[in-house]
């Protein structure tokens, strides 16, 4: 019951957030996001996992440039809480604050194959990826580690189907929703690969060996899929750049032959994009 009650009471806190930010607008819900977040930050216990997670990553850097990274990505963070409510009217292909980079990538890789995986990152706004790909009059169904409260779990569901994203949830149901859906010609999948999944394989991440959810490896390989990089950074306030990469073909996945090499080849897409924003990804999980 008192799980419950606490549960009801996220979730009110969370519609609240989400309606007056609102109302407030997509600049100014995101610094005030920014914001809120630098002020839990500042009181949070998790910045010793971002310390010993930089420790590992960036050895040469100083404790100060460690801590700035920290503090710049706890502000980064509230900047995409804020900038969610907002998800839905923001309309990439047209929108004078989004540049994209390698848009023909993701063009011609939809055009030309019967089904694509996409894979990103924690890393700038990563929601947006996929906005050119729904505009663009694709379908993509996307990979998430679901909440645990269930109703704060069904807003953001509401969120995300609002600009065009279908949705599976991790887990061994969420594997044969990902079947039926590359069975299908024109079925996509998007999922983020950055994350630690204890009963994946143990691939290396920055030259750490941790364990990695393989399920794009076993996907591509099955079902004969490419891969196309897509990255969001943040460049200024709500101004961002997407980039599609050249997209990993089938043929050089097979050469890869095994899903630990695929795995460790892709997190070097990962580990770049790292060291080029490092302020921009969240560096507070239990990663390594």
């Amino acid at each position: 019951m008192k799980k419950k009650i606490t549960e009801i009471i996220e979730y009110l806190a969370l519609l609240i957030f989400y309606y007056f930010s609102k109302l407030l607008g997509l600049r100014i819900s995101s610094f005030a996001g920014g914001i809120i977040m630098s002020i839990y930050g500042m009181l949070s216990e998790k910045n010793n996992v971002a310390i010993k997670n930089l420790d590992k990553i960036f050895p040469n850097k100083n404790e100060n440039e460690k801590k700035k990274i920290v503090h710049k990505m706890w502000f980064h963070f509230g900047r995409v809480i804020g900038e969610y409510p907002h998800l839905e009217n923001i309309k990439a292909l047209t929108n004078k604050n989004i540049s994209i980079r390698g848009l023909n990538n993701l063009i011609n890789g939809l055009e030309k194959n019967r089904n694509c995986l996409f894979f990103s990152a924690h890393l700038g706004n990563w929601e947006l990826t996929s906005h050119p790909l729904t505009e663009s009059g694709y379908n993509i169904s996307f990979i998430y580690r679901a909440p645990n409260n269930k109703l704060v779990d069904n807003l953001l569901r509401k969120i995300r189907k609002k600009y065009g994203v279908k949705l599976i949830k991790k887990g061994p149901e969420g594997a044969k929703d990902c079947i039926s859906v590359l069975k299908r010609e024109g079925g996509n999948i998007g999922m983020l690969i950055d994350q630690k999944m204890n009963d994946g394989i143990e691939a290396k991440f920055f030259n750490y060996k941790t364990m990695t959810a393989s399920a794009i490896a076993k996907f591509s390989l099955k079902y004969k899929c490419p891969i196309i990089p897509a990255v969001c950074v943040r460049k200024r306030g709500v101004q961002f750049e997407i980039s599609y990469l050249p997209e990993v073909s089938y043929k050089k996945i097979v050469n890869l032959k095994t899903e630990l090499n695929i795995m460790n080849y892709l997190n070097t897409y990962v580990e770049k994009w790292i060291k080029e924003c490092p302020d921009q990804w969240i560096w507070i999980h239990n990663r390594w």
